[in-house]
């Protein structure tokens, strides 16, 4: 089947309910900015690094493709509803939910930004700049012709979300180049060998972890610490509770400095046991629930330290025990 029909040779083209207009014409010229923002959001999806953004970009362009349909139909607006769910309010209020999910997380800034200081995040600064051409196209087309409100709302939130998705991607990348440096200078003051110092064994390691959260439906976030409980790798799943951070953080911590796993500790620190307000004494620096094991070499000396906390203890356990196994599997650890 070819792909030319030769009817739009003298400059018309047609609209989704037949109908011929210029090529040239307001109309055309708006849906066809949000067609050029439909391949420039496929454009930055090729180059995520922030995995998480893949299936909300999809969401994106199909949201697009139905955007477009409906600038594209002048007249049988029933036989579009028929064959096209039409964009809603709904709609709007997922890109909303993006939002202000993401901006908890981000740092706050109070000045303008350059577009974008990695690839993936430059190409969604352009794909935002694009839906605001494509938002001033539709603006202005609704002083000639009845456009939904939804629509202009959908659009004017669409480039507020890819201005936040591009800001996600800088600051992912960014966190990973600093792990990566502070790893390097680790691993260039200490020598080879350990655990502390394979980048690609602590993100194996943290992948488990991940792995067996997800099969228990849970947000979790995951801790490492080295022998002398100082961090050195942390990882935070999406709507885990904030308070996980540092909780998975003195876990670890505790596991080192205890020498033993945290779980074991409760019954020695309730009242009448030997460590009674080991907590209190070390300003919470020393937890006493579970979620926290220490990790041993070969000969039997710690070498570092797991925490997992988001779950119930029993669950964080479970997370932090699948840690160890692939840790056990890389042979790191007896």
């Amino acid at each position: 089947m070819s792909i030319y029909t030769k009817t739009g040779d003298e400059g018309t083209t047609s609209l989704f309910d037949s109908v011929r207009v210029k090529k040239y014409s307001l109309r055309v010229d708006t849906y066809g900015t949000f067609d050029e923002c439909i391949a420039q959001v496929s454009v930055a999806q090729k180059q995520l690094f922030t995995s998480e953004l893949t299936e909300m970009l999809t969401w994106v362009q199909e949201k697009l493709f139905l955007l477009n349909a409906e600038i594209a139909t002048s007249e049988d607006t029933q036989k579009l509803s028929s064959k096209s769910t039409l964009i809603d309010r709904e709609d709007t209020a997922q890109l909303e939910k993006w939002i202000d999910n993401y901006l908890s997380i981000l740092p706050e800034i109070h000045t303008f930004i350059l577009p974008g200081q990695y690839l993936s995040s430059a190409q969604l600064h352009v794909a935002r700049t694009i839906c605001r051409r494509g938002e001033r196209r539709l603006t202005e087309l609704a002083e000639e012709i009845e456009v939904r409100p939804e629509l202009l709302q959908f659009v004017n939130r669409l480039s507020d979300c890819l201005y936040i998705f591009a800001r996600v991607e800088d600051f992912n990348q960014q966190q990973n180049e600093l792990v990566e440096k502070i790893f390097t200078r680790y691993k260039e003051a200490a020598g080879g060998g350990k655990i502390a110092e394979d980048i690609d064994a602590l993100g194996k390691i943290g992948d488990a972890c991940v792995k067996k959260a997800e099969e228990l439906g849970i947000a979790v976030t995951m801790c490492m610490v080295d022998g002398a409980g100082h961090l050195i790798f942390s990882y935070r799943m999406p709507d885990s509770l904030l308070a996980s951070i540092d909780l998975a953080k003195r876990k670890a911590y505790t596991a080192v400095a205890m020498k033993t796993a945290t779980n074991e500790l409760s019954a020695v620190a309730n009242p009448g046991g030997d460590l009674y307000q080991l907590e209190t004494v070390t300003d919470g620096d020393i937890v006493t629930f579970g979620g926290g094991f220490p990790i041993f070499d070969k000969e039997g000396k710690i070498v570092g330290g797991i925490g997992v906390s988001g779950g119930s203890v029993e669950e964080d356990q479970q997370i932090a025990k699948a840690g160890l196994a692939c840790i056990e599997e890389m042979d790191y650890a007896r």
